[in-house]
Protein backbone atom coordinates (compact mmCIF):
# COMPACT_ATOMS: atom_id res chain seq x y z
CA UNK A 1 0.00 0.00 0.00
CA UNK A 2 1.39 3.51 -0.95
CA UNK A 3 1.39 5.53 2.28
CA UNK A 4 2.26 8.75 0.75
CA UNK A 5 -1.27 8.43 -0.81
CA UNK A 6 -2.52 9.04 3.10
CA UNK A 7 -0.49 12.20 3.36
CA UNK A 8 -2.25 14.25 0.33
CA UNK A 9 -5.07 16.42 0.00
CA UNK A 10 -7.24 13.69 -1.41
CA UNK A 11 -7.08 11.69 2.43
CA UNK A 12 -7.44 14.47 3.95
CA UNK A 13 -10.68 15.54 2.20
CA UNK A 14 -11.41 11.22 2.69
CA UNK A 15 -10.90 11.53 6.17
CA UNK A 16 -13.08 14.78 6.96
CA UNK A 17 -15.94 13.18 3.99
CA UNK A 18 -16.03 9.96 6.66
CA UNK A 19 -16.95 12.23 9.49
CA UNK A 20 -19.45 14.29 7.97
CA UNK A 21 -21.19 11.10 6.49
CA UNK A 22 -21.10 9.44 9.59
CA UNK A 23 -23.00 12.17 11.53
CA UNK A 24 -25.06 12.81 8.72
CA UNK A 25 -26.33 9.29 8.32
CA UNK A 26 -27.03 8.91 12.04
CA UNK A 27 -28.64 11.94 12.05
CA UNK A 28 -30.96 11.13 9.27
CA UNK A 29 -31.62 7.76 11.41
CA UNK A 30 -32.85 9.88 14.81
CA UNK A 31 -35.06 12.28 12.03
CA UNK A 32 -36.68 9.36 9.93
CA UNK A 33 -37.01 6.27 12.69
CA UNK A 34 -38.15 8.27 15.53
CA UNK A 35 -41.77 6.06 15.68
CA UNK A 36 -39.86 3.21 15.88
CA UNK A 37 -36.32 3.80 17.68
CA UNK A 38 -36.91 4.83 21.60
CA UNK A 39 -33.57 7.07 22.01
CA UNK A 40 -33.94 7.57 25.63
CA UNK A 41 -34.11 4.12 26.11
CA UNK A 42 -33.16 1.63 22.87
CA UNK A 43 -29.23 1.36 22.28
CA UNK A 44 -28.42 3.26 18.74
CA UNK A 45 -27.78 0.10 17.70
CA UNK A 46 -31.17 -0.77 17.05
CA UNK A 47 -31.66 1.76 14.43
CA UNK A 48 -29.71 -1.46 12.28
CA UNK A 49 -32.61 -3.48 12.12
CA UNK A 50 -35.33 -1.08 10.77
CA UNK A 51 -35.73 1.17 7.07
CA UNK A 52 -33.64 3.19 6.29
CA UNK A 53 -31.26 1.76 8.81
CA UNK A 54 -30.64 -1.56 7.57
CA UNK A 55 -28.54 0.29 5.09
CA UNK A 56 -27.54 3.78 6.82
CA UNK A 57 -26.02 2.11 10.46
CA UNK A 58 -23.68 0.08 8.60
CA UNK A 59 -22.79 2.68 6.21
CA UNK A 60 -22.48 5.35 9.08
CA UNK A 61 -20.08 3.27 10.97
CA UNK A 62 -18.02 2.14 8.32
CA UNK A 63 -17.21 6.35 7.19
CA UNK A 64 -16.21 6.36 10.57
CA UNK A 65 -13.99 3.26 10.74
CA UNK A 66 -12.08 4.63 6.79
CA UNK A 67 -11.74 8.08 9.13
CA UNK A 68 -9.73 5.91 11.66
CA UNK A 69 -8.13 4.32 9.26
CA UNK A 70 -6.92 6.95 7.50
CA UNK A 71 -6.01 8.38 10.60
CA UNK A 72 -3.84 5.22 11.86
CA UNK A 73 -1.91 5.29 8.29
CA UNK A 74 -1.18 9.34 8.48
CA UNK A 75 -0.67 9.65 11.96
CA UNK A 76 -2.35 12.64 14.25
CA UNK A 77 0.08 15.66 14.52
CA UNK A 78 1.70 14.39 17.18
CA UNK A 79 5.52 13.16 18.52
CA UNK A 80 6.26 9.57 19.23
CA UNK A 81 2.36 8.20 17.41
CA UNK A 82 3.00 5.11 16.82
CA UNK A 83 0.91 3.72 20.08
CA UNK A 84 -2.05 6.31 19.01
CA UNK A 85 -1.67 4.89 15.37
CA UNK A 86 -2.31 1.26 16.51
CA UNK A 87 -5.27 1.92 18.66
CA UNK A 88 -6.64 3.84 15.89
CA UNK A 89 -6.00 0.90 13.46
CA UNK A 90 -7.74 -1.40 16.19
CA UNK A 91 -10.71 1.37 16.18
CA UNK A 92 -11.08 0.51 12.40
CA UNK A 93 -11.17 -3.09 12.76
CA UNK A 94 -13.54 -2.71 15.66
CA UNK A 95 -15.93 -0.60 13.68
CA UNK A 96 -16.47 -2.78 10.62
CA UNK A 97 -17.12 -5.52 13.28
CA UNK A 98 -19.90 -3.16 14.41
CA UNK A 99 -21.20 -2.82 11.50
CA UNK A 100 -20.75 -6.55 9.63
CA UNK A 101 -22.16 -8.21 12.49
CA UNK A 102 -25.71 -6.69 13.04
CA UNK A 103 -26.99 -6.50 16.78
CA UNK A 104 -30.14 -8.23 17.68
CA UNK A 105 -34.30 -8.13 17.83
CA UNK A 106 -36.67 -9.05 20.29
CA UNK A 107 -37.25 -11.63 18.31
CA UNK A 108 -33.54 -13.45 17.68
CA UNK A 109 -32.68 -12.47 20.94
CA UNK A 110 -28.83 -12.01 22.11
CA UNK A 111 -27.44 -14.32 19.02
CA UNK A 112 -23.60 -14.15 18.47
CA UNK A 113 -23.29 -12.31 16.06
CA UNK A 114 -24.99 -9.56 18.42
CA UNK A 115 -22.49 -10.65 21.18
CA UNK A 116 -19.94 -9.98 18.53
CA UNK A 117 -21.68 -6.41 17.24
CA UNK A 118 -21.88 -5.30 21.09
CA UNK A 119 -18.13 -6.24 21.97
CA UNK A 120 -17.13 -4.84 18.92
CA UNK A 121 -18.71 -1.44 19.26
CA UNK A 122 -18.02 -1.00 22.57
CA UNK A 123 -13.94 -2.03 22.58
CA UNK A 124 -14.13 0.83 19.76
CA UNK A 125 -15.35 3.37 22.19
CA UNK A 126 -12.94 2.61 24.51
CA UNK A 127 -10.03 2.81 22.20
CA UNK A 128 -10.99 5.86 20.96
CA UNK A 129 -11.53 6.94 24.56
CA UNK A 130 -8.16 6.24 25.11
CA UNK A 131 -6.79 7.62 22.03
CA UNK A 132 -8.29 10.74 23.30
CA UNK A 133 -6.81 10.86 26.82
CA UNK A 134 -3.12 10.16 25.14
CA UNK A 135 -3.74 12.94 22.63
CA UNK A 136 -5.03 15.49 25.37
CA UNK A 137 -1.96 14.80 27.71
CA UNK A 138 0.84 15.32 24.46
CA UNK A 139 -1.07 18.01 22.75
CA UNK A 140 -0.19 20.24 25.78
CA UNK A 141 3.41 20.28 25.44
CA UNK A 142 3.12 20.62 21.27
CA UNK A 143 2.19 23.16 18.92
CA UNK A 144 -1.36 22.58 18.41
CA UNK A 145 -3.95 25.07 18.20
CA UNK A 146 -6.20 25.86 21.59
CA UNK A 147 -9.48 24.88 20.09
CA UNK A 148 -7.71 21.54 19.39
CA UNK A 149 -6.12 21.08 22.52
CA UNK A 150 -9.33 22.44 24.52
CA UNK A 151 -11.78 20.20 22.21
CA UNK A 152 -9.66 16.75 22.65
CA UNK A 153 -9.25 17.34 26.80
CA UNK A 154 -13.27 18.12 26.26
CA UNK A 155 -14.01 15.32 24.40
CA UNK A 156 -11.47 13.07 26.55
CA UNK A 157 -13.61 14.08 30.04
CA UNK A 158 -17.67 13.44 28.49
CA UNK A 159 -16.06 10.31 26.24
CA UNK A 160 -14.95 8.58 29.85
CA UNK A 161 -17.86 9.91 31.81
CA UNK A 162 -20.57 8.68 28.98
CA UNK A 163 -18.93 5.21 28.47
CA UNK A 164 -18.87 4.68 32.49
CA UNK A 165 -22.46 5.56 32.63
CA UNK A 166 -23.19 3.42 29.41
CA UNK A 167 -21.22 0.72 30.64
CA UNK A 168 -23.33 1.07 34.02
CA UNK A 169 -26.68 0.98 32.48
CA UNK A 170 -26.23 -2.10 30.23
CA UNK A 171 -24.62 -4.50 32.50
CA UNK A 172 -26.59 -3.08 35.94
CA UNK A 173 -29.61 -1.36 34.23
CA UNK A 174 -31.18 -1.77 37.59
CA UNK A 175 -29.21 1.12 39.45
CA UNK A 176 -30.98 4.24 38.87
CA UNK A 177 -33.49 3.03 36.53
CA UNK A 178 -30.10 3.15 34.08
CA UNK A 179 -31.88 0.75 31.76
CA UNK A 180 -34.82 3.08 30.87
CA UNK A 181 -32.59 6.10 29.95
CA UNK A 182 -29.42 4.09 28.72
CA UNK A 183 -30.08 5.33 24.90
CA UNK A 184 -29.14 8.92 26.12
CA UNK A 185 -25.58 8.69 27.26
CA UNK A 186 -24.98 6.43 23.86
CA UNK A 187 -25.73 9.30 21.48
CA UNK A 188 -24.03 11.61 23.37
CA UNK A 189 -20.60 9.38 23.07
CA UNK A 190 -21.77 8.72 19.52
CA UNK A 191 -21.52 12.32 18.83
CA UNK A 192 -18.37 13.29 21.24
CA UNK A 193 -16.26 10.30 19.96
CA UNK A 194 -17.21 11.28 16.59
CA UNK A 195 -16.45 15.20 17.26
CA UNK A 196 -13.01 13.90 18.49
CA UNK A 197 -12.05 12.64 15.11
CA UNK A 198 -12.43 16.09 13.74
CA UNK A 199 -9.81 17.54 16.06
CA UNK A 200 -7.31 14.91 15.45
CA UNK A 201 -8.18 15.41 11.45
CA UNK A 202 -7.72 19.03 12.14
CA UNK A 203 -4.10 18.93 13.66
CA UNK A 204 -3.55 16.19 11.20
CA UNK A 205 -3.71 18.55 8.15
CA UNK A 206 -1.91 21.42 10.34
CA UNK A 207 0.96 19.51 10.54
CA UNK A 208 0.91 17.89 7.61
CA UNK A 209 0.90 21.19 5.76
CA UNK A 210 4.04 21.91 3.15
CA UNK A 211 6.66 24.70 4.52
CA UNK A 212 6.40 27.55 2.19
CA UNK A 213 10.10 27.60 0.49
CA UNK A 214 12.86 29.89 1.70
CA UNK A 215 13.44 31.63 -1.59
CA UNK A 216 16.84 31.57 -3.17
CA UNK A 217 18.83 34.56 -3.67
CA UNK A 218 21.46 34.61 -6.19
CA UNK A 219 24.78 36.33 -6.32
CA UNK A 220 25.13 39.15 -7.88
CA UNK A 221 27.88 38.72 -10.19
CA UNK A 222 31.08 40.22 -10.40
CA UNK A 223 32.53 41.88 -13.53
CA UNK A 224 35.19 40.35 -14.72
CA UNK A 225 37.47 43.55 -14.91
CA UNK A 226 37.24 44.13 -11.11
CA UNK A 227 38.69 40.37 -10.51
CA UNK A 228 41.58 40.94 -12.78
CA UNK A 229 42.54 44.38 -12.31
CA UNK A 230 41.99 45.33 -15.96
CA UNK A 231 41.34 49.37 -15.77
CA UNK A 232 39.27 51.03 -18.65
Amino acid sequence: MNRDFFRTRAAEVTAMSGIAASQAGFAVMHLTQSHDVDAVSTPVSAYAVTWPGVLLFPASVIALAATCFILAMRGVGLAREGFVKFLLGATAVMLVCAAVFRTGTPESGLTWWAQIHRYSAGAAFVLLTVVAGICAARMRGADAPAWVRHGTWWATVLAALTFLTTTVNTFLPGVLDGGDWRGIPQRVLLVVLSSLLWFLVANSIRTAAPVAPVPVVEPVPTPARVLTGVRS
